[in-house]
């Protein structure tokens, strides 16, 4: 399994407009593997090709070492492909490579719609003005807009609705301010989505001051994620990754999420009509069906996924 080459596919969903990179990463012996991450730039590109090729595609730890000078996401991208990669080899379900599975679903959360509703979404991300309705759950994203007095005033009057989180109420620069905040209300506190690094993560959990981990595949690889999951873990702390970009990031999260004991929910982007449909012809429509708020595991080998290339040039960016 040596890699041999990474191909970018940037690609572009036709309603919203939002755009993402599909990495393709070839082994000599023929096997790809199909990873996801944002904007990709020339350099990264160069510089991640010179790091890869010739190299042994289980050789996860010291490939991400030796990507640290790579962009995140694009590091992020490598190690999916490279999971999906030996999961292939193995004939065996990525989350069995990484030490699964924990569980045989996953929850789903996603931005609140009446069209996520109908489609068996019961988890949702919402503004602090939103008024819950019965028979759903939800996250409210704080933003990182408020002064930590306003969060924990926020967080004080949430308590009586119950929300799963309050996610990212202000910048957490301030390990102090944010003790604040968590010791002034039982309202949980998710923080993560933003950050670029898992420092912040670790002074928050030694501190006591987070409930939800919220580090996602956007800005982090897998293995940094069950890492730090891992030492969650010795806190007690659940884990709730952010949202990736596109269905193969949504894939990919499926098998982390079936890799790590402490998981609680899985963010995902909503996607409805053309959106959908292009999201479907990239990866199959089975991988973002939820049903009665939770996903099915793949069952495939890797990622259990095909991508469609012919998909891919059809909607480049």
């Amino acid at each position: 399994m040596i890699i041999q080459s990474l191909q970018p596919f940037s690609v572009k969903q036709p309603g919203d407009g939002r755009t993402y990179t599909l990495l393709k990463v070839t082994a000599r012996d023929g096997l790809t593997g199909w990873g996801e991450c944002g904007s990709v730039s020339a350099r990264d590109l160069a510089l991640a090709t010179t790091v890869c090729q010739g190299q042994e595609a289980s050789r996860f730890e010291v490939l991400r070492t030796k990507l640290d000078g790579v962009g995140g996401g694009l590091r992020s991208a490598i190690m999916m492909a490279l999971v999906d990669i030996l999961g292939q080899a193995a004939k065996a379900p990525a989350y069995q490579v990484m030490g699964g599975p924990t569980r045989n679903k996953v929850r789903a959360l996603t931005e609140w719609s009446d069209a996520a509703a109908k489609a068996g979404h019961r988890a949702f991300v919402v503004d602090a003005k939103y008024q819950p309705q019965a028979g759903f759950d939800y996250v409210v994203n704080g933003g990182a807009s408020m002064t930590p007095v306003a969060a924990s005033l926020l967080a004080v009057q949430l308590e009586k609705h119950r929300p799963l989180w309050l996610d990212e109420p202000c910048r957490s620069t301030n390990v102090g301010a944010l003790r604040k905040i968590s010791e002034e209300s039982v309202t949980p506190i998710g923080w993560g989505v933003n950050a670029s690094s898992t420092a912040a993560i670790q002074d928050m959990l030694r501190e006591q001051v987070i409930d939800v981990v919220r580090l996602g595949l956007r800005n982090f690889d897998l293995w940094t994620i069950r890492k730090t999951a891992a030492l969650a873990e010795t806190y007690y702390t659940a884990v709730a990754p952010g949202a990736g970009h596109g269905p193969v990031a949504t894939a990919a999260a499926l098998h982390l999420a079936a890799s790590m004991p402490n998981f609680f929910i899985q963010e995902v982007p909503w996607a409805s009509g053309d959106d959908a449909k292009m999201r479907a012809e990239i990866v199959g429509a089975d991988i973002e069906k939820v049903k009665d708020g939770y996903f099915a595991l793949p069952t495939g080998a890797g990622l259990g996924i095909k991508v469609n290339e012919a998909a891919l040039r059809r909607y480049a960016a």
